[in-house]
């Protein structure tokens, strides 16, 4: 079995009302490692498999700073930590010590997601492509001197990483296929695969889950409505909806909740079963259409927007600096 790290640096407050919940679905999959650098050390029951490295913002970005100046001659901003979006294919050579004795190492958001059974969607002939899945949530990458260098070649755009990584503006290195890592696998014909519903992900501008999807030409889009709701069962990830007045069940890799407040309704945190709605965790219950039905307002979700105009404001603050 193919040995998978999975580094996720994050400065600030952890979601103390459900991390713990986050915490037990990556125990579940203890064939698979975490790497968390933080600087939050709110007490929580961290499973063998996540490792915790305690550091502080400003030593964190000196230290990867002070890496890629010597990798790349260039004097890169790191200001602030919503930029690391532009390092996480870079993780391979910045954190090289930690990936060692691993076939493959990547990136996800451990603060917004719930994992499944990710050993069902990471088999072994998807772990022999040297680039799995493109979003920054969760990727995976071949642990070899080569692919890991790859970073360093020329975008499509003209653009080079040195470009990327000397602007305080994020450029989504890790997502975009224009100025992104994924735009040298597509332009080289690199070995790449994209997992079929990996991943259940939730589109932040509505309330109802909707997901968004890509198609083979990497352009995002909705799926058609569905009244859904997700149900965690001991290790494995559902989808519950509704169709042709039956609901039926589909089985995810994980589910990544971006720019949504979830609240957590749950009895206990160490629950091996319970149900994901628009509005956070709950009891698991019996799971009907009424209750499906119940937990999908078709609604826009406010939230999302306030968080963009704020977002909008801060960019404003950074590109008239």
């Amino acid at each position: 079995m193919k040995k998978i790290l999975l580094i996720c640096p994050f400065f600030g407050k952890l979601p103390k009302e459900y991390f713990q919940l986050i915490l037990n679905s990556c125990k579940r999959n203890n064939t698979i490692d975490w790497l968390l650098i933080t600087n939050d050390r709110t007490e929580y029951s961290y499973p063998d498999n996540v490792k915790v490295k305690y550091e502080d913002w400003k030593a964190f970005s000196s230290n990867v700073k002070c890496k890629l100046k010597k990798l790349t001659n260039v004097d890169v901003f790191l200001e602030r930590p919503y930029k690391l979006c532009d390092y996480k294919p870079i993780y391979g050579l910045i954190f090289s010590k930690y990936t060692k004795k691993y076939d493959y190492w990547g990136y996800t958001d451990l603060t917004d997601v719930i994992y499944g059974n990710l050993r069902e969607f990471l088999t072994d002939n998807v772990l022999k492509y040297d680039k799995v899945n493109f979003l920054g949530h969760l990727t995976l990458y071949r642990n070899t001197k080569n692919v890991n260098s790859r970073v360093l070649l020329p975008l499509p755009s003209g653009k080079s990483i040195k470009e990327i990584l000397a602007t305080n503006k994020n450029m989504a290195f890790d997502e975009s296929i224009k100025n992104g890592i994924q735009g040298i696998y597509n332009e080289r014909n690199f070995s790449f695969i994209i997992v079929k519903n990996m991943v259940a992900d939730i589109s932040p501008m509505r309330y109802a889950f909707q997901l968004s999807c890509f198609d083979d030409r990497f352009h995002q889009y909705y799926e058609k409505y569905k009244n859904r709701i997700f149900c965690y069962d001991n290790g494995k990830l559902y989808s519950a909806f509704i169709y042709n007045g039956r609901v039926l069940f589909k089985e995810y890799g994980y589910i990544h909740f971006q720019k949504r407040k979830m609240n957590n309704f749950l009895n206990f945190d160490d629950c091996n079963k319970y149900l994901i709605i628009p509005s956070g965790f709950m009891n698991m219950t019996e799971i009907n259409s009424s209750l499906i039905r119940r937990n999908c307002r078709k609604k826009l979700y406010l939230p999302f927007f306030k968080l963009k105009w704020k977002a909008f404001k801060e960019k404003l603050k950074v590109d008239n600096r």
